[in-house]
């Protein structure tokens, strides 16, 4: 792999920002998120941010309302370039890194709806670019394409933000393959961590592993090449790494990169203190939960209690640490809860409570996340009281900030800046809304250990009323919700709850149309109430209608349909419908299907005709061609040369597949090749540019044109050689007779990149052409002469 400039090819906002810092936030958006943070600390950051990092200290140590002016100045900034792009297209990259500014400050000030809009127009601009200008403006779509998946997660789309997410990393990925201009294997790295994290944000947690692994194994071969400057990158990336691990109960994989992620900011802080204190922190507080998992609390605990040392000493120095020292406390509470002391959980969780009601509103929802957490263990240490009170405090402090969120936000865009952004969730609170579900749970929960459920019912009641015009999605929510409860409560409560979600279900049917996940939830809560047959009757005395399939649906067969759906590959799938065919065969797993499809309609609909397939034509033919397409993607993502190889030898069926179009021309080479002449054979010039060398001046010789192209893609994508590679494509295209299929002035544009003895080869191996094939003359002397050769 190519690892030069390890900028990330943008000199400043211009072309995208400094990666300095990209990585730095990896361990953020992990799945361990923390909250509060001292200065220094990147709470809160997502991993592999695409912001600069110096842009981002700055503006958060500018009061606010120069901000504010800062975003108007901005936005006029936009309005102003784009009228001119308009009538100057050569203004439309300036135009771009205008837009892309602006949708920083924006958010930076936490407005990420109307951040959106701006991201979204700087990289339509730059991959606009880059399609009339092919091999430019590669770095800058890549950046803003991060960028943009960042911002539409914000915005409230974390499944929208996927695409874009893995869009950045391919475009980064041929950079640094094909060793273009501004390629920048740091960028490539934090273009990993966000995807990874973009993938945890929509619950692919296994998905979300291997891309940080490749990020922390990036990462750590630049750290032995330049400690100073990828050190910091590589602990954070660890950190990242063990949370994603986590996710998917690998603990132990968790808890080895959480240490080696403690170990590195440990010997960073020996040097520099000040500056990696908060890291250091932060990571013996994943350390410490991870630990918990692994069935060790008591080194958990250690690494608990040291994290808070170190909080409360820097919370000493600056008050505005206090936050960060809270989180660190609230570890704390939860390592000694897990060592079997609940009641020395108390002491920390009550302080870390203290600290946060004393930072104001600006931490609302870490005290309302803080106060479910101390109601819990003083619920667990007998005081039933104090546990209603604290979750009723969070409660209250979740109402008013979903409450907040469904007003929405409120930047203006002067004239000509840009339309307004069109909000992703059905509602707009929708993290909010979610956070107000658990904490009212907690609540109801609470208030029924002490058989309060008619206090219960009346806060669902009076959350329900406060968002019926506010936000009537999160009311629709709620309403389920609170239908739901009364399931579990004493009668009439079951009565009353059974006919009510009937009631509702039916009613909003005819009221929202298609069935969505509040639907789905109704239904659930339905099928899991413990006599089936009440809730039968219930259907038929309330609606005059059988009762449908998905009612009549056993947790069995959806449990059983659900986990074939997702297993997380073919071959798991192959092997899961052998074990289960008498259910995935029977006709309730198309109910069951049908049911998943609400949630994951792609998914469902694919493994319905996949099931369809298996019985009329079998197993064997039904998964053959899923699995083969399978592999022959995971081949094409191998990280390196060795790896690929290693796939194909045990996979080799792939050697005749036809590879889809556009497949990097270097792998469809190593198919080629590999079939006539031996992976020995393919292999050898990938990995040696002496070979490879002898292999294209064969192909010359014999006037082959596709052995000169597959040479010259293999030349581009390996070996970074772009002149030699575009060359020996036209060259293949003359020999192949298609001499209109090109410019040879292509070739001009770049031959001043490459060393003067690469051009002079070129042109000497042109010249030797045109004199055993000279039907092509007019042809030989374009290329030679855009070379710089005389014809």
């Amino acid at each position: 792999m190519v690892h030069e400039n390890r900028g990330t090819g943008a000199g400043d906002e211009t072309r995208g920002v400094r990666d300095e810092g990209a990585a730095a936030g990896a361990a953020e958006g992990a799945g361990g998120a923390r909250r509060g943070g001292d200065a220094g600390a990147r709470t809160g950051a997502d991993a592999g941010t695409l912001t600069d990092a110096g842009t981002r200290t700055e503006t958060a140590a500018v009061p606010a309302p120069a901000r504010e002016a800062d975003v108007l100045e901005r936005a006029e900034e936009v309005r102003r370039l784009r009228a001119e792009a308009e009538r100057d297209p050569a203004r439309r990259p300036d135009l771009a890194a205008a837009l892309h500014r602006w949708s920083e400050r924006l958010a930076a000030l936490g407005d990420h709806r109307a951040a959106l809009r701006p991201a979204e127009d700087s990289a339509e601009i730059y991959v606009g670019l880059g399609v009339e200008c092919p091999g430019m403006f590669q770095q800058e779509s890549a950046l803003t394409m991060g960028v943009l998946g960042e911002r539409i997660a914000a915005a409230g789309d974390p499944a929208g933000a996927v695409p874009f997410a893995k869009q950045s990393v391919r475009l980064q990925r041929e950079l640094v393959t094909e060793g273009q201009p501004g390629a920048s294997v740091p960028a490539l790295a934090a273009s990993l961590l966000s995807y990874a994290a973009r993938l945890a944000e929509t619950g692919q947690s296994v998905a979300a592993v291997p891309p940080a692994e490749e990020a922390v194994g990036l990462l750590r071969g630049l750290a032995e090449e330049d400690p100073d400057a990828f050190l910091p990158r590589l602990a954070a990336a660890l950190d990242a790494l063990g949370h994603h691990r986590a996710a998917v109960s690998d603990a132990s994989g968790a808890v080895e990169a959480a240490r080696e992620a403690r170990d590195r900011y440990r010997a960073l802080g020996a040097e520099r203190p000040d500056a990696f204190r908060p890291e250091l922190a932060a990571a013996l507080e994943g350390l410490a939960r991870h630990l918990g998992r692994a069935g060790d609390p008591a080194e958990g605990l250690r690494a608990a209690q040291e994290a808070v040392a170190l909080r409360r000493a820097a919370a000493a120095e600056r008050p505005e640490a206090s936050a960060a020292l809270a989180a660190a406390l609230r570890t704390l509470a939860g390592s000694l809860a897990a060592t079997g002391d609940p009641q020395g959980a108390l002491p920390p969780a009550r302080e870390a409570v203290g600290l946060l009601r004393a930072e104001g509103d600006a931490v609302s929802a870490e005290l309302a996340d803080c106060l479910q957490v101390f109601g819990t263990y003083v619920e667990l240490n007998g005081d039933a009281e104090g546990a209603v009170e604290a979750f009723r405090e969070a409660v209250a402090l979740r109402r008013s900030l979903a409450l907040e969120g469904a007003g929405g936000s409120g930047t203006p865009a002067p004239e000509g800046a840009g339309g307004s952004v069109t909000p992703t969730l059905e509602g707009a609170g929708g993290s909010d809304a979610s956070a107000l579900l658990s904490a009212l749970g907690d609540l109801a929960r609470s208030l029924a250990r002490t058989g309060e459920h008619t206090a219960a019912v009346a806060e669902f009641d009076a959350a329900v009323a406060a968002f019926d015009a506010a936000d009537p999605a999160t009311a629709r929510r709620l309403t389920v919700e609170r239908n739901a409860f009364l399931l579990r409560c004493p009668e009439p409560g079951p009565a009353t709850g059974l006919t009510e979600l009937v009631r509702w279900l039916d009613e909003d049917s005819e009221a929202a149309g298609s069935p969505d996940a509040v639907t789905v939830r109704a239904r659930q809560a339905l099928r899991a109430y413990g006599d089936i047959t009440a809730v039968h009757r219930v259907w038929e005395d309330q609606t005059f209608l059988s009762v449908p399939g998905w009612l009549a649906l056993s947790p069995e067969t959806l449990d059983t349909v659900s986990a074939w759906m997702f297993a997380p590959n073919w071959p798991s799938s192959r092997d899961f419908w052998s074990r289960h065919a008498e259910v995935l065969g029977a006709e309730e797993a198309v109910a069951a299907l049908e049911e998943l499809a609400i949630l994951d309609p792609g998914d469902a609909q694919r493994h319905a005709r996949l099931r369809d397939t298996v019985l009329v034509h079998g197993v064997t033919a039904a998964y053959d061609a899923l699995i083969l397409q399978e592999q022959v993607t995971h081949w094409l993502e191998c990280t390196d040369w060795k790896e690929s190889r290693a796939c194909l030898e045990e996979n080799p069926r792939l050697l005749n597949v036809r590879l889809p179009e556009g497949s990097p021309l270097a792998h469809v080479a190593l198919l080629d090749i590999g079939r006539a002449d031996g992976l020995d054979a393919a292999y050898r010039l990938v990995e040696d540019r002496a070979a490879l060398q002898d292999y294209v001046d064969r192909a010359l010789e014999a006037g082959d044109g596709v052995a000169l192209m597959h040479g010259g893609g293999i030349e581009g994508q390996v070996f970074g050689d772009r002149l030699s590679s575009l060359t020996h494509a036209q060259l293949a295209l003359v020999l192949a007779g298609a001499s209109d299929g090109f410019d040879p002035g292509d070739l001009a544009g770049i031959r001043h990149a490459a060393p003067e003895e690469t051009r002079a080869r070129l042109v000497r191996e042109t010249a030797a052409l045109s004199l055993r094939r000279p039907e092509r003359g007019e042809t030989w002397r374009r290329i030679i002469e855009a070379l710089g050769g005389d014809a």
